[in-house]
C-alpha cells in the first residue's frame, strides 16, 4: 500500500543538520515565515497538540507528530550549539539534555545576554523533591543570586510535576510582599517546561509569567482576547489548543475567574483532569468561595481516584453537585444507604440547570435502591434456605441460597463497577459530569460574574 505524501515528505527529511535562527518554516497556507528559537519551539508544539484535528488517517497523525517532535529536538540542539560558551558544562538532568536550550533562552531574556550565560555566573545543583530540580545561580547581573525551579511536564516528566509546580507557584506569590521571604521573579510555562526564578532581592528585570506570543494578534496588530479565540478554538474542535490559550492567559491574569472556570472544564473535557485540577486551584487562590471551581475540582480529584474532600463543602459550595459526586463515591464503595441519602440530598438542592447532575443523581438513587434490594434478598433467602435445611430440604435450600447470593453479587459488582468507571471517565453513561453548558457566557466573559448554583 502506497503511503500518503505526507508521510513519504517526512522520510526524507535530515533531522540531524544544525539551522540557524530565525528558522524558515513553511506555513499551512504555503507561506513562508521566520521564527525565533521560542516561536518555532511553540509552533510545533501547537501541530501536535492539532494533528489529529487536521488529518482523519491515523498514520498521517502519528508521522506529524513525530514529525513535529523530531523538528523540535534539532531546533533545541541548534540553539545549544549556537550558544558556544553559553552552554553548561557537564550539566545533569534538564540542563544536559535537550531542554537546556529552552532554559538558556528564558535566561537570557530574564538576565540579558550576557548574564544570561551559564560561563558567566555559577549554576549549582540542589536537592530537590523529585519531582522537579533546583538550581543556585549566581552572578553579577541584575541578581546576585536566586534560583531556578524547572519542571518537566510532558508524559517523561514525574507524574506529580504539575502538582509541584502548583505549590511553588502559589508558595511563592504569597510571599510577594513578605519582607526577605522568597519569591517569583519571573516565570515561563510551556507545552513540556515550566521555569521560575525566584529570590529574596528586589527585582527590576522582566517579572511574572513570561508567555511570549501566547495571546495572539489579529490583522490589525490589536491584541485578542484570549477567552474568545479559546472559545472560537472549541467550535472549530481544538480543545487542546484552547486549553492551552486559557491557561497562558490566566497566568498573565490570575484574577479573571472566567479564565479559571473555562480552562477547568475544557481541561476536564479534554481527559485532563491533572491540568483541570491545576487551574481550579490556582482559580481558588483568587476566588474561594467559587462554586464551579470547587466542583471541578472535586471532580478532576475523583477522575484522578481521590476521595471526595470534605473541605470543599465550605462557605459558597455547590452542594447539590458535591451531593451528586458523594452518592457516586458511596455507590463505588458498596455503601449503598449513604448513596441513595446523598443522591436524595442532591435532589433537594439541585436546580433545573443542573439537569446533568440531576439525572446522575436518579441514577445512582435507582442503582442505590437496587443494590439495597438484592442485598435484602439475598438475606432473606438465605434465612428461608436454614428454614428449609432445619425442614430437611438442603437441596432446595442450597439452590435457592446459591442463586440469591449470585444475583446480589453480580448487582454490587455492576452497581460499584458504574459508579467507579463513572468517576474515573467523567461521565455515566451518555450523561458527561462537566458538560459544555457549565463554560462561562458572553456576560462573565465581560466582567458580570453571576455566581455558580
Amino acid at each position: 500500500m502506497e503511503r500518503p505524501p505526507r508521510i513519504r515528505r517526512y522520510l526524507k527529511k535530515d533531522y540531524s543538520s544544525r539551522v540557524e535562527f530565525p528558522v524558515e518554516i513553511l506555513g499551512r497556507d504555503n507561506q513562508v515565515r521566520r521564527y525565533p528559537f521560542d516561536d518555532a519551539v511553540r509552533l510545533y508544539h501547537r501541530r501536535i497538540e492539532t494533528a489529529s484535528l487536521r488529518y482523519a488517517d491515523p498514520d498521517t497523525v502519528d508521522a506529524e507528530v513525530g514529525h513535529c517532535r523530531l523538528r523540535i529536538d534539532q531546533l533545541r540542539r541548534s540553539y545549544i550549539a549556537a550558544a558556544g560558551a553559553g552552554r553548561p558544562s557537564a550539566a545533569s538532568g534538564l540542563l544536559g539534555g535537550p531542554m537546556a536550550a529552552d532554559i538558556l533562552f528564558f535566561l537570557r531574556r530574564v538576565l540579558g545576554e550576557s548574564d544570561g550565560d551559564a560561563a558567566s555566573a555559577t549554576l549549582v545543583s540542589l536537592p530537590g523533591n523529585g519531582a522537579g530540580e533546583l538550581w543556585w545561580w549566581s552572578g553579577v547581573g541584575p541578581s546576585r543570586g536566586c534560583t531556578l525551579y524547572a519542571f518537566r511536564l510532558d508524559g517523561e516528566g514525574p507524574p506529580a510535576a504539575r502538582l509541584a509546580l502548583e505549590r511553588e507557584l502559589a508558595r511563592l506569590r504569597a510571599s510577594a510582599h513578605e519582607s526577605g521571604a522568597e519569591h517569583l521573579y519571573a516565570g515561563l510555562i510551556t507545552a513540556d517546561l515550566a521555569l521560575l526564578l525566584a529570590g529574596t532581592e528586589h527585582w527590576e528585570g522582566p517579572s511574572g509569567i513570561l508567555n511570549l506570543g501566547a495571546a495572539g494578534y489579529a490583522d490589525d496588530d490589536q491584541p485578542v482576547d484570549p477567552w474568545r479565540a479559546a472559545m472560537l478554538a472549541l467550535q472549530e474542535g481544538q480543545v487542546h489548543h484552547a486549553l492551552r490559550t486559557l491557561e497562558a492567559a490566566l497566568d498573565a491574569d490570575p484574577t479573571r475567574r472566567v479564565l479559571a472556570r473555562s480552562g477547568a472544564v475544557v481541561a476536564v473535557m479534554a481527559g485532563e483532569p491533572g491540568r483541570a485540577e491545576f487551574i481550579a486551584r490556582f482559580g481558588l487562590l483568587a476566588e474561594p468561595t467559587d462554586g464551579l471551581l470547587r466542583y471541578l475540582l472535586a471532580l478532576s480529584g475523583a477522575m484522578q481516584g481521590r476521595p471526595l474532600d470534605p473541605s470543599l463543602f465550605g462557605p459558597g459550595a455547590p452542594r447539590g453537585t458535591l451531593a451528586m459526586l458523594a452518592a457516586l463515591h458511596a455507590l463505588a464503595a458498596g455503601r449503598p444507604v449513604s448513596a441513595l441519602s446523598a443522591g436524595v440530598d442532591a435532589r433537594l438542592q439541585l436546580g433545573d440547570a443542573d439537569w446533568f447532575a440531576l439525572g446522575v443523581a436518579r441514577a445512582v438513587r435507582f442503582a442505590a435502591w437496587a443494590l439495597i434490594l438484592s442485598r435484602g434478598s439475598a438475606g432473606a433467602v438465605l434465612a428461608m434456605s436454614f428454614w428449609l435445611g432445619a425442614s430437611g430440604e438442603w437441596l432446595s435450600g442450597l439452590g435457592a441460597a446459591g442463586l440469591a447470593v449470585g444475583l446480589a453479587v453480580v448487582a454490587e459488582l455492576r452497581c460499584r463497577r458504574m459508579a467507579g468507571s463513572a468517576l474515573r471517565s467523567g461521565q455515566l453513561g451518555a450523561v458527561r459530569l462537566c458538560p459544555p453548558e457549565l463554560l462561562p457566557r458572553e456576560a462573565e466573559a465581560r466582567g458580570m460574574m453571576p455566581g455558580c448554583a
